[in-house]
């Protein structure tokens, strides 16, 4: 199997609950609120945060992942915040008048109301509940051996300043804690819990955000158990492999009716390059493309360059933002139905891709090496490559037979040609270095090296898994 046809529409992009794998942590972790572990670096983010009832304000990401081992649940947080104010000091204080984070956790999904809070605002102060069935204490609960730290952990208050950027809050908690509720601690692999992630508070630009979405009510609250997302405990270590998690374009499509209302004067319709200004969904290389650094370009302009800054409110700069990344969106950007693991499985055994693609070192030769094709392809010219042929070979890849005037025969794929040479990288995975004059005879095969349907051979199973796989294949990892 060789991915060669790439030719599609901007995929359509749909979202469903949210999601997340939590990997096993690689290396120890020193609960310091640095963030700098390759642990954490290798570990995806979650979906972006929900802002369910914003009215006004800048909508300030926050980036949250998740990590287990056999002692500890970790969690962090990394607050894009431009007025960070923090002056609770009393344990089991009000925190959410604070810039805080907090994680709402149900170990057991049959039972998803019996569940933990731990609420930590930006100078170390943290508030726990225990909202379950057994317990009888009192509306505060102490857990056992929890580390945490924040990157103003310990300040008797923290003003605004002129120099807020982002705070981060690292979070150690033991999993005998949730030896009541969760089927196994620790947890083995295919284990659910549900749980919810959530950012508030602040003087200034007071945020509310989730992880999983809070339908409106008419009583804003977080203690909302029946809409706290799924998470999967998952024996593989978070790896370079893992790093990325599919993103959200919550916005997408009013976002592109207002970037063609207000940008095409100089970038292209629908992100297409224009008379004054480059594409900005192409194939290519982006100097900006954190939703921050985004941000920043289109409401403060580019000094030095024709890009003007933007009066548009807010919330339309958000939109248009996420129609920008979901015309760059890659297979590895977007949400893929399938189980990775049994992909794997498939591309080394009965897809028989193995045979001609590498991946991270493994593999056949013949075709194009994989290791990041769900960064550099999207995902519908995945599915296409698999399922339909192409019928002129890229350069390349020429399929030819030849014998050569000492009697032996080769076949393989042409690397490169001239009047006077060839080189051909035979089925043996070896490359032949031959002159014309020593070619007997040579036949340019018009099948396409890459056989279509591919979901013809699988059960839809099997390709649903080995479109995941493959869309799962990146050298990028976060941060």
């Amino acid at each position: 199997m060789r991915v060669f046809a790439f030719f599609l529409p901007l995929l359509c992009l749909a979202q469903g609950p949210v999601e997340y794998r939590i990997h096993r942590a690689p290396s120890p972790i020193t609960i310091d609120a640095k963030l700098d572990e390759l642990a954490w670096r290798f570990a995806p983010a979650t979906s972006e945060f929900i802002f369910n009832w914003h009215e006004s304000g800048d909508k300030e990401p926050t980036e949250a992942k998740l990590l287990w081992d056999d002692e500890n649940l970790y969690v962090s947080w990394r607050c894009t915040d431009r007025h960070i104010s923090a002056y609770e000091k009393k344990r089991h204080g009000p925190v959410s008048k604070d810039d805080c984070v907090e994680i709402f956790l149900s170990p057991n999904p049959a039972a998803v109301k019996n569940y933990y809070t731990f609420e930590i605002n930006a100078i170390g102060t943290m508030l726990n509940r225990c909202r379950t069935a057994w317990w009888t204490g009192p509306p505060t609960w102490e857990p056992e051996g929890v580390e945490y730290r924040t990157t103003f952990h310990g300040l008797a208050r923290k003003d605004e300043s002129a120099d807020d950027k982002e705070w981060v809050v690292e979070l150690a908690i033991p999993l005998k804690n949730f030896s009541r509720d969760a089927a196994h601690t620790p947890p083995r692999a295919g284990d659910e819990w549900r749980l919810n992630l959530m950012r508030t508070g602040g003087k200034t630009n007071m945020q509310h955000s989730t992880w999983s979405p809070i339908p409106p009510t008419s009583q804003k609250s977080f203690h909302t158990p029946e809409n706290f997302g799924k998470v999967v405990f998952v024996a593989e270590q978070a790896s370079r492999r893992t790093a990325r998690a599919p993103r959200s374009f919550e916005g997408a499509a009013e976002g592109r009716v207002i970037y063609n209302r207000s940008c095409t004067m100089c970038h292209g319709l629908d992100g297409a390059a224009g008379d004054r200004a480059p594409a900005l969904g192409a194939a290519r290389r982006y100097f900006r493309r954190s939703e921050a650094e985004l941000y920043d370009a289109i409401r403060n302009g580019i000094k030095g360059t024709g890009m003007p800054s933007s009066p548009l409110p807010d919330a339309d700069i958000r939109k248009m933002i996420a129609f920008i990344f979901s015309i760059r969106a890659t297979a590895a950007d977007v949400p893929v139905e399938g189980n990775v693991e049994a992909g794997s499985r498939v591309f080394h055994g009965k897809g028989g891709c193995v045979t001609c693609h590498m991946i991270r070192g493994q593999g056949g030769l013949l075709g194009p090496d994989l290791t990041n094709i769900g960064a550099e392809r999207k995902l519908e010219e995945l599915r296409r490559a698999l399922v339909e042929p192409r019928p002129v070979p890229v350069r390349g890849y020429q399929p030819v037979t030849l014998r050569t005037k000492a009697g032996a025969p080769i076949r393989g794929v042409v690397k490169n040609e001239n009047n006077f040479s060839l080189q051909v990288l035979g089925s043996d995975n070896k490359l032949h270095l031959l002159l014309r004059e020593e070619v007997a005879a040579i036949t340019y095969e018009t099948d396409p090296p890459m056989p279509a349907g591919i979901d013809k051979k699988l059960t839809p199973d099997e390709f649903r898994d080995l479109l995941a796989f493959l869309s799962r294949q990146t050298r990028r990892s976060a941060r």
